[in-house]
């Protein structure tokens, strides 16, 4: 006690400088060390080139941004949100998906890295002040090496290659990165609108909401938790506009699912690549009610536990700072404290309980990726249950009396319209149906590739013995192999009866190889080959599929 006594008045001139002062150098600062892991983090990685860990996922991505790019509409088993952003960047880096993600990750890990620790810090200051803040953001920067640090010897090397590097630190191009950094702009200014009772940021944070249904249409995990607080704070007009926001989202992506696949999943109870029931208001309580797309699987979820409990140092500390946090957040403020309890909740409980998640895969903390943060405010907030403490921070943030209701900012929020509602709608309406297909899509490998006449595949036919030559694609350095396939009952395509023009591969292996030629006996009547370009961050012989040429037929 006498001990804690001296230290009250230093931890107290402590806060104040915090508090005081300014944010630029510090945030700099934090900005710098977060960067300097994920550089780290993708040199110890295994990788091949700048091709990290995407479980194939990734080839859909990119196939899909390239064909958007080349205005042919792709078969829509995403969100749309990244073939439309990221349209431009096949563009500039040409077909190849490993001749891209050096563009993508660099992007990535140099830019968004740094908007998502700017991003945090804001919503952790709009939560509960300047001191919570600085701490909180600490923890979230060094969160990755404590948990490093957390998890047993045999599991940390999965863990940094099956997460970290690829989906934290956004060294691949799929949605989990782009997501986190989205969650976080649109919890901020979600806050912003509930401490200044402003429509401007209600809007804005509305846009960015369908921004991330875009980006993973199961992002309307994140709607609860932006319900529960600004009905809490009976923010009604807040919650009205902040709905209208998601407008043009939900109209780009019931186009976007028609076009892609033929019909909406909600409607047609059909099994897409993701649900979109999750993704609208409507669904979402549809799915709440009928427990059809989102279900909480407890058994899983015990089991997930289970399985961290195997790897992780302690799984009592983790329970004990989630159930603690939102104790102490409540304390804090009880509107934001449900806010950020619900938010972590639905990501890390909900999400995290489906079957396709799994903690030893690493599956688990990339679909529960946006929740993260908000396990780290948790975390943070635990502080709060200690008496005392609370003199320590910041008074909480007061809202201002509600005013007209009228937008202050109309032109920079019709430019957030246009950027974030009207360039996607225009992408996806104006793609057309190519009278042969641009893209193909292997159903058993969960792979998809542009289909490219750049790698020039010839056939020729002797004495029984046909002989294939094609071209190396550029790779940026990646070692790609190469897979031979054919068929002999067609060029192996066939084609969605509705939905999107794309081939649905069917084709055999005859051989995998290094080289850029292969010879091999002849077919007993005419067949159809293919060239398939290969590559995984493990440089074996059983890669993702990154470009197919076309059909060449023999004889």
């Amino acid at each position: 006690m006498p001990v804690a006594g001296r230290l009250a008045p230093a931890l107290r001139a402590f806060a104040e400088r915090l508090r005081v002062a300014r944010p630029v150098p510090l945030l700099a600062g934090l900005v710098v060390v977060q960067v300097l892991i994920g550089v780290w983090m993708a040199w110890r990685t295994p990788h091949n080139g700048f091709l990290w860990y995407s479980g194939g996922d990734a080839t859909e991505y990119w196939t899909e941004s390239w064909s958007l790019a080349h205005r042919a509409m792709p078969s829509a088993t995403i969100g749309y949100a990244l073939p439309v952003y990221y349209g431009w960047v096949p563009l500039v880096a040409g077909p190849s998906l490993l001749t891209g993600v050096p563009v993508i990750a660099m992007l990535q890990l140099f830019v968004f890295v740094p908007v998502g620790v700017v991003c945090f810090w804001g919503v952790a200051d709009r939560l509960f002040g300047r001191v919570f803040a600085w701490g909180a953001t600490t923890l979230y920067v060094l969160g990755p090496l404590l948990l490093i640090a957390g998890f047993e010897q045999r599991f940390r090397d999965e863990f940094e290659q099956l997460f970290l590097a690829p989906h934290w630190f956004g060294l691949t191009e799929m949605a989990d990165f782009p997501t986190l950094v989205g969650v976080l702009a649109c919890a901020w200014a979600t806050l912003w609108a509930f401490d200044r009772r402003s429509l401007d940021a209600a809007l804005l944070a509305g846009l960015l909401g369908g921004f991330l249904l875009g980006l993973k249409p199961s992002n309307g995990f994140f709607l609860p938790g932006v319900l529960v607080l600004l009905a809490a704070g009976r923010r009604w007009r807040e919650l009205v506009v902040w709905g209208i926001g998601l407008v043009p989202a939900l109209v780009t992506l019931l186009l976007w699912k028609v076009r892609g696949i033929g019909n909406v999943p909600l409607l047609a109870l059909g099994g897409a690549h993701e649900a979109l029931a999750a993704g609208s208001a409507v669904g979402a309580t549809t799915a709440f009610a009928g427990g059809r797309y989102v279900q909480f699987n407890g058994h899983h979820l015990h089991q997930e536990l289970q399985d961290l409990r195997e790897v992780f140092w302690s799984l009592r500390l983790l329970e004990f700072l989630f159930f603690a946090g939102i104790l102490g957040a409540v304390r804090r403020f009880p509107a934001k404290g449900l806010f950020v309890g619900v938010w972590a909740a639905a990501y890390l409980l909900f999400k995290g309980s489906t079957h396709e998640s799994a903690v030893i895969a690493g599956s688990y903390f990339r679909l529960a990726e946006a929740g993260l943060p908000a396990f780290a405010l948790l975390a943070a907030s635990v502080v709060f249950l200690r008496p005392g403490v609370r003199t320590l921070a910041d008074a909480p943030a007061h809202a201002a009396a509600p005013g007209r209701a009228r937008l202050r900012h109309p032109r920079a929020l019709a430019a957030a319209a246009v950027v974030l509602g009207a360039v996607p709608l225009a992408a996806v309406a104006v793609a057309g149906t190519p009278a042969q297909p641009r893209m193909a899509r292997d159903n058993q490998l969960v792979n998809e590739a542009p289909i490219v006449h750049s790698l020039d595949l010839r056939a020729s036919a002797s004495n029984g013995t046909v002989r294939l030559t094609w071209r190396k694609p550029a790779s940026a350095g990646a070692r790609l192999t190469y897979r031979v396939l054919r068929s002999g009952t067609g060029d192996g395509c066939s084609i969605p009866e509705t939905g999107a023009r794309i081939c649905l591969l069917d084709m055999d292996t005859a051989t995998v190889t290094r080289s850029t030629s292969w010879s091999g006996a002849a077919g007993a009547g005419p067949t159809w080959y293919r060239i398939a370009v290969a590559a995984d961050f493990q440089d074996d012989d059983h890669g993702d599929l990154m470009l197919l040429s076309p059909a060449v037929r023999v004889p």
